[in-house]
This record gives C-alpha cells, sequence and structure tokens, in this order.
C-alpha cells in the first residue's frame, strides 16, 4: 500500500507539473512552427515575440501583486499571499490575465505622466504595424493577411506567456522554498537539451580547422556541402588543419 500511495502522490505531482507547464510549452510550439512556416520565417517570428515581451512587461509593471508589496516576508512566509493552492493559484492566473489589458490601458490613460509605458507600447505596436504593412507590400494580400494573424497572436501570446511566468515563478519560490534551486537546474538542463521544446535549439560552437586533431573530417564550403578531409601540402596525409606541419 505504501508503494501505491507513493506511486499515486508521485503520479499526481507529475501531472500537476505538465498543467502549470502547458501554457508555456503550446506557446513555444506555436512559435517554432511560425518559425519553420516558409511564409513567416525565424526573424519575423523573433521580432514579433520581441514585441510581445515588451507588452508582458508592460503587464507587469501595472499588475498589483498579492499583499500589495514584494520583499521575503510576503514571498516566503507560510501564511503570506503567496501561499495559495493549486486551485487558488489557478483563480489567482484567469483573474490577473484578464484584468491585465484594462489596467494597462487605464494605466497609459491616467497614471503614465512621463509617458515610459506609452513609449515601450507605442514601439512595439509600431513595430508590429510595420511589419504587417512590409507584409503586403512584399507578398500576395491574402498570405499577408494569415501573416499579420500570426503576428498578432504570436504578440498575444508571448504577452501572456511573460505575465504568466512571473505570476508562476512568484508562486513556485513559495511552494519550492530551498527546491526552487533543482526548479532551476532543470531549467537550465532544459535550455541546454532542448527535450521539451521550450527553447529553440541552441547552435553548439563549431571549432576552425585550424584547431581540428590530424585526420578530421570537416565540412566542405561548396554548395554540396559534403564532407571532406584537409589535406596539407605535399603530403597525402589527411589532416584537420589549415596548413600541414
Amino acid at each position: 500500500m505504501d508503494i501505491l500511495e507513493l506511486f499515486a502522490s508521485g503520479t499526481v505531482i507529475l501531472i500537476g507539473t505538465l498543467l502549470i507547464a502547458a501554457p508555456l510549452i503550446v506557446y513555444r510550439a506555436l512559435f517554432d512552427t511560425a518559425r519553420h512556416w516558409h511564409a513567416y520565417g525565424a526573424g519575423r517570428a523573433g521580432i514579433v515575440e520581441l514585441c510581445g515581451f515588451l507588452i508582458g512587461i508592460c503587464f507587469i509593471m501595472t499588475t498589483p501583486l498579492p499583499g500589495g508589496g514584494l520583499n521575503a516576508d510576503l514571498l516566503f512566509g507560510v501564511d503570506g499571499p503567496w501561499a495559495l493552492d493549486p486551485s487558488a493559484f489557478e483563480a489567482l492566473v484567469l483573474d490577473t490575465l484578464a484584468e491585465a489589458p484594462d489596467r494597462l490601458a487605464a494605466w497609459l490613460a491616467e497614471r503614465d505622466d512621463r509617458l515610459n509605458l506609452t513609449l515601450v507600447v507605442g514601439f512595439a505596436f509600431a513595430l508590429l504595424a510595420g511589419r504587417g504593412a512590409w507584409g503586403f507590400y512584399r507578398t500576395y494580400w491574402r498570405v499577408a493577411l494569415l501573416t499579420l494573424a500570426m503576428d498578432l497572436t504570436l504578440a498575444a501570446l508571448a504577452s501572456v506567456a511573460t505575465l504568466y511566468a512571473m505570476l508562476l515563478g512568484l508562486w513556485l519560490l513559495n511552494r519550492l522554498n530551498f527546491w526552487a534551486l533543482a526548479v532551476a537546474v532543470l531549467v537550465m538542463q532544459e535550455y541546454r537539451y532542448n527535450t521539451l521544446g521550450l527553447f529553440q535549439k541552441q547552435r553548439h560552437f563549431r571549432a576552425p580547422k585550424s584547431m581540428l586533431p590530424l585526420g578530421a573530417p570537416v565540412s566542405g564550403e561548396t554548395g554540396n556541402s559534403r564532407r571532406k578531409r584537409v589535406r596539407a601540402e605535399g603530403s597525402g596525409r589527411a589532416t584537420g588543419r589549415k596548413f600541414g606541419v
């Protein structure tokens, strides 16, 4: 019975973790799909994601936190405002995400005297409008409409994901406390190996030919990109170095 209870509790924790990370996984999957769409491209997806991230930062700046502030007592307190069970955290997330656009609009209209957030939001929307107009100029109008819809979708999801990631991080700090370091290690491993696809695949460092060992195969610079071995002048022995010595 103890083994069954341990298995059941572990299953519940695993399912809960997947459900918590599901919004970020879905967002990353859609972003990767847009990057590999021939009519869209990775460059445009990156610009749109930047716009969404900037709007998400503005959401964070105008969103009141539980307890009215952020300090160690409020964040890590056993009976603090962040000591929420999963159902209470879900309600907090839904309410915060639903009210974030109205809060930002009210802040821009009434409280942004120095125009700090107005400039950030204006820059993001101007960049989105410029990318959309350029799409109509360069491609057929139906394709341009589809890419514009993808722009708006990705920007909205990126802004929501930014705000959700902030709320999730603060809640996990309260729930996990010291064990948040273990979660950070798992995130670093995901960043390195991209198991769940949360991060873009990183380009690995490739050493130049002069640093390769003798006889190491190197990638050719020709159009067919065939692998070949660089040989030293006057020698039949293959070498990975630029000049045989």
